[in-house]
């Protein structure tokens, strides 16, 4: 599977559905991360709580590249005050576990990527179980 990863590394943890945000006070403190997988046949925006290791997952339809500058606005727009790091990733085969390391080494992260066959890939802060846990409030 293919695809562009926008990864911001967020400086606070939180919970959705505690709604607390806290910021990092040591270095290892599982930080919140906003995410962007631009697949080639579908798009998803991915946000991770630390707090609690839940996950929100949107699907923001197909794949394009137009949609790489849109998840970069975005998210200057919307989280610019908390993004401690942002990085444009690309993936030619995110199963590939030497080309996700290699990737992801080259950036000073552990390759941590998630993938959920032919939907996205998302990268985890740390080696706990992600899922979702608590509905967004629309």
């Amino acid at each position: 599977m293919q695809g562009t990863l926008i990864l911001a590394i967020l400086n606070v943890k939180s919970s959705y559905a505690q709604e607390v945000e806290e910021s990092l006070e040591r270095d290892d403190d599982i930080p919140d991360t906003l995410q962007w997988w631009i697949g080639t046949e579908s798009a998803w925006r991915i946000k991770t709580f630390a707090l609690d290791h839940d996950i929100h997952v949107y699907s923001v339809g197909p794949g394009n590249e137009a949609l790489v500058q849109l998840a970069l606005d975005n998210n200057t727009k919307h989280y610019g005050d908390v993004i401690a790091c942002q990085h444009v990733l690309q993936l030619t085969d995110c199963e590939d576990s030497e080309e996700v390391q290699k990737l992801f080494h080259s950036i000073g992260l552990a390759s941590r990527l998630e993938v959920a066959p032919g939907r996205f890939a998302f990268w985890k802060p740390d080696d706990a179980k992600y899922s979702t846990q608590s509905q967004p409030k629309r």
